[in-house]
């Protein structure tokens, strides 16, 4: 009996040697130790620009609320979802109502327009300026009072801090630094 082992040759071989798979393995290591960093500064980067656009909307809620029922609207943080709580941080939401009385709290008869609570921890900080706890609008769209601060600050600090500004006029901006040119500061 004759036993012949199948002759291989290297147009039928298939697989890869030791050498190509380290040569593979470095190149990935070092593409992931590059792009790691920068996709958590993506992500929050995105976190950010997301907190930012959801206040906007409702300050704009707001303003066109007070513009189209022709009376005050308040906007401002609240923890209960019922009145304002009357800090400076807006992390864990925030509430609109129709303040028709003018003592720009919410009475319980005052219909809230608008509630926004966060449902999950974020990385990202959010605080107004000492100087306004809430912001009311006029029926005319104004805000009265000065202007106000709200800073985006990022808890890691891998991105830098950006800025909701709104004027007396009620004009919204966003901004990498304060009104008067100075740097965002991220320490409350």
């Amino acid at each position: 009996m004759d036993i012949t082992t199948p002759n291989v040759t290297s147009a039928h071989a298939r697989g890869f040697t030791l050498i190509e798979l380290i040569i593979v393995l470095a190149i990935s290591s070092i593409l992931f130790s590059v792009a790691i960093p920068n996709l958590r500064q993506f992500f929050a980067s995105n976190l950010q620009r997301s907190e930012i656009n959801t206040l906007i909307s409702h300050f704009n809620l707001a303003r066109s609320e007070a513009v189209k029922q022709a009376t005050r609207m308040v906007l401002c943080p609240s923890d209960d979802n019922e009145v304002c709580d009357g800090s400076f941080n807006w992390n864990s939401g925030f509430i609109i109502f129709a303040d028709e009385n003018a003592n720009r709290h919410r009475d319980e008869y005052e219909s809230l327009i608008k509630v926004y609570q966060n449902g999950f921890e974020s990385q990202i900080s959010i605080n107004s300026t000492n100087s306004r706890r809430r912001l009311t609008y006029q029926a005319d769209g104004s805000s009265p009072g000065s202007n106000v601060t709200i800073t985006f600050c990022n808890l890691d600090e891998i991105i830098p801090p950006k800025a909701v500004i709104i004027s007396n006029s009620g004009r919204i901006r966003i901004s990498k630094q304060r009104p008067n040119g100075s740097a965002l500061s991220c320490s409350y």
